[in-house]
């Protein structure tokens, strides 16, 4: 079977259309002579007790598309919360009749390879994707494919991986980013992913591209999976402006870009002065970065900020105690501070993550969070929350599987990973929930002292952050429609929302900056 008689499809499946991973794989693919389509396959996350499944009218729908666009060869990127739903996906596809070649590449597959060959697969990749795929593609030996997951006389077989699988980022053509020639699942139906699908189902509302300039990360925190082990590899500065540009021209409506990057600010000085001279100089775009305190200094935020730098993420996790012992991570609440403060002073909006839901932490480490949380100035930053998940097979799941206490999650990582679904597992005391995600950020540091100094058994402490969290979702909600709908009107209603949150607050304190 020649080149052109093959055709590749490549599906993700997601509550989000944000295909970063089949988008790199499929302009590979496409490189290199082979017919390539993407699926995003649209889904709600599953919660426990009510899994991701497909209609019978679903499954004839893709199977009809198969057989009519002769697709030979079927991949999915795999999330942890994908490996339910694409087993039952590939076993009713071979039901249907489907003949052609299945195989799976992503996270899941770095984390269980075994498990991610799935009953009616053919294959499953560990590790960087392009050459493998390349390789399945020209139909080699299974034998002779670094990092392939396959079987030989009926039992699952674990090729190596091999630094061959580590491809020169230079190379690489640029993502797949189209419409009109792709596909979506939605509401039962395929459809063509349209602007207006991707706007609509895509994240910051798809007017912000997602970009990666490099692979790997200088951290390896006990809780998280990267399949790009080893040293942090990047793209030249010429790589990723060309691909900026070459979306700018793709879609005029574009407004900024999102970098992805785990570790986007290692690397040299040099490398930071001609992306942010270019940025300025030929993409005019604002961008958002993902930084790593030990990284930041007042210079390179400087000179970012120059380029378009218009907020950062940063990861305060937890206290220092989690931090050290549980997350093997670096950082202490001093260098997140120190990091922090030089983010607030050079005029950036800053995004932090927090981890919740852990049942490991204590009161002690909840108050330390908050104390860390209310050093920072306002305003101007914000808190993102996620819920610790012991994803199989790495540290902290070894840890969790030790301590006996994979039982207490109220997360899991097969079905709605990083949100709380599972019955009786333990959350986050409500009042340092609240406090430290949704009122911090937004009162004078006096008052959010004197509400950790009081503490949750405090009932007036208790009765003001439940006031005060509501008061502040409502205006984040309404302001929100505001700026998505009627964005001239978005910073009036956005100051009226948070001074009549003010009055709604006990005996109408003045709490906000």
């Amino acid at each position: 079977m020649d080149r052109n008689s093959k055709h590749l499809l490549l599906m993700t499946i997601d509550e989000e259309v944000r295909p970063l991973s089949i988008r790199v794989l499929g302009a590979y693919a496409e490189s290199v002579g082979y017919r390539t389509t993407l699926l995003n396959i649209l889904r709600p996350l599953a919660i426990h007790g009510h899994p991701v499944t497909f209609s019978p009218s679903e499954i004839r729908r893709i199977s009809d598309f198969l057989k009519r666009e002769r697709v030979t060869h079927l991949g999915c990127y795999l999330m942890t919360a994908s490996l339910k739903p694409y087993a039952l996906l590939v076993k009713s596809l071979r039901e249907e009749g489907y003949t052609g070649t299945i195989l799976a590449g992503g996270v899941h597959v770095s984390l269980c390879p075994e498990e991610s060959l799935v009953e009616g697969a053919d294959y499953a990749v560990r590790g960087p994707g392009e050459r493998p795929l390349e390789m399945i593609l020209e139909g080699v030996a299974p034998s002779t494919i670094p990092g392939l997951v396959w079987r030989r006389d009926g039992a699952v077989t674990l090729n190596p991986q091999t630094p061959d699988q580590q491809i020169d980022l230079n190379i690489l053509p640029f993502p797949l980013f189209r419409f009109d020639r792709d596909w979506v699942l939605l509401n039962g139906r395929l459809v063509r992913l349209t602007r207006a699908i991707h706007q609509k189902f895509g994240g910051w509302h798809g007017k912000y591209y997602d970009l990666v300039t490099s692979r790997g990360c200088a951290y390896r925190c006990a809780y998280c999976c990267n399949v790009h082990i080893g040293a942090v590899k990047r793209a030249s500065v010429d790589r990723v402006i060309r691909e900026i540009k070459h979306v700018q021209a793709t879609d005029p409506g574009l407004r900024g870009i999102n970098i992805q990057d785990d570790s986007f600010f290692v690397g040299s000085d040099d490398w930071v002065r001609e992306f942010c001279r270019r940025m300025k100089e030929e993409v005019g775009l604002p961008f958002i970065v993902r930084m790593i305190p030990r990284y930041v200094t007042a210079e390179r935020l400087e000179l970012f900020k120059s380029g378009g730098l218009q907020y950062v993420t940063m990861g305060l996790q937890s206290s220092n105690r989690i931090n050290k012992e549980v997350f093997n991570r670096k950082e202490d609440s001093r260098s997140f501070l120190i990091a922090a403060r030089l983010v607030h002073n050079a005029g950036l909006w800053l995004s932090i993550d927090l981890i919740i839901n852990n049942p490991y932490e204590r009161e002690d480490d909840l108050r330390e969070i908050a104390l860390t949380l209310n050093e920072l100035p306002r305003p101007n930053w914000w808190v993102v929350s996620l819920s610790l998940t012991p994803f199989p097979k790495t540290p902290l799941h070894a840890r969790c599987e030790k301590d006996k206490m994979l039982g207490q999650f109220a997360t899991d990582a097969y079905d709605a990973m990083l949100m709380p679904t599972r019955p009786g597992g333990y959350l986050t005391p409500r009042f340092w929930l609240l406090l430290n995600t949704v009122v911090l950020p937004h009162v004078k540091p006096q008052i959010g002292a004197r509400l950790i100094a009081m503490g949750p058994n405090n009932p007036a402490a208790a009765r003001m952050v439940e006031s005060l969290s509501k008061s502040l979702r409502l205006a984040k909600r309404t302001s929100a429609w505001f700026r998505d709908n009627l964005p001239t009107l978005y910073g009036g209603v956005y100051r009226l929302m948070r001074k009549g949150a003010q009055g709604s607050s006990p005996g109408g304190m003045r709490v906000f900056d």
